[in-house]
């Protein structure tokens, strides 16, 4: 009970009046005392040396929090105030900066990593693309040499525009400042359109697209954003589905939230990459198989999150993968 600040301030105010008020009633006007004055000058005295020494301790522990905090930088962000064991409100306050801490490392240690990874991404392509210029340059050549040249450039570009855009998408679905603009759309149109660029996509491998999507669904937020969320799953379905298989696309009202399917009869996911396939550049174990940055899917949970839903996953190999997004009605 008298372990926080305010407890303590209180009872010793509490206390303090208390003494005071019998102090006077006694010492001057009940015993009548002749050094009456003298004795309440002492008591006065006592209280406030007690007074004094709480706000004390107070004082300086805040002067000692506040003098560790000016050391933190991203420097040493593995820091921590360890040697503030009190149970009070400035023990908490320095229980809640330590989390923050940690906080701020995990994040600085996420961006670092996402640097590193995106550095990577763009290294490969750049030398490609150097080392097909300086090639078609040593020496002359015949003009199909050249076209073939500059297609391998063009690929390389593609690819460096790919990978730009993606984490372009990154960014914003993590600065809440970009997201202000948001709108109320046509969610049935926009899958309908969905349903329609997946059967495009389709054809090439003959797998049947088939949809499911309920009337008269609206939502707030990003039309074009979200369009891309959606299409990167139907992308993956698409590439992991074998000649003749199918997808199956749905959009409805389950009480108070909406519900997107996206279901293929595909390779599946083995069981341990489940976990990570949401991770920035991650490919899973047949990664190397299928072309792309394996930023997909961190944009798409990204998006969804930042429209306040919540996307799941359950696959199983060589049965087929099935992506559930949820967002609230409200």
């Amino acid at each position: 009970m008298f372990k926080s600040l305010k407890s303590r301030l209180f009872i010793w105010y509490i206390v303090s009046l208390l003494l005071m008020t019998i102090f006077v009633i006694l010492v001057v006007h009940v015993l009548a005392l002749k050094n009456g004055t003298l004795f309440l000058a002492l008591l006065f005295f006592t209280l406030a040396v007690f007074g004094f020494t709480i706000i004390y301790k107070i004082t300086k522990s805040l002067t000692y929090l506040s003098s560790r905090m000016k050391m933190i930088s991203s420097k040493n962000l593995d820091d921590r105030i360890n040697d503030i064991q009190n149970e009070d409100e400035i023990g908490e306050l320095a229980h809640s900066f330590n989390e923050l801490l940690d906080r701020l490392h995990d994040a600085f240690k996420r961006e670092q990593q996402f640097i590193a990874d995106v550095a990577h991404e763009l290294k490969t392509p750049l030398a490609t693309l150097r080392s097909t210029i300086e090639v078609a340059l040593q020496q002359k050549r015949e003009s199909i040499d050249y076209q073939k040249a500059l297609q391998e450039a063009l690929s390389e570009t593609h690819r460096l525009s790919s990978t730009l855009k993606n984490v372009l998408d990154l960014a914003w679905s993590e600065t809440p400042a970009e997201q202000k603009n948001a709108k109320l759309f046509n969610l049935v149109e926009l899958m309908e359109d969905l349903l329609e660029t997946a059967q495009k996509m389709a054809i090439d491998k003959k797998i049947t697209v088939s949809g499911k999507i309920e009337k008269g669904i609206k939502l707030y937020g990003f039309k074009d954003k979200l369009g891309r969320a959606v299409l990167n799953i139907i992308d993956n379905a698409v590439k992991h589905t074998p000649k003749l298989g199918k997808i199956e696309i749905t959009l409805k009202k389950e009480k108070d939230k909406v519900v997107v399917k996206i279901h293929d009869t595909g390779i599946g996911i083995p069981e341990p990459d489940l976990p990570h396939i949401f991770d920035r550049f991650y490919r899973g174990s047949s990664g190397d198989k299928v072309i792309g940055s394996g930023l997909g899917l961190a944009i798409t949970k990204a998006i969804v999150i930042s429209h306040r839903g919540e996307i799941k996953v359950r696959s199983k190999v060589g049965r087929g993968t099935t992506f559930t997004i949820t967002f609230p009605l409200s």
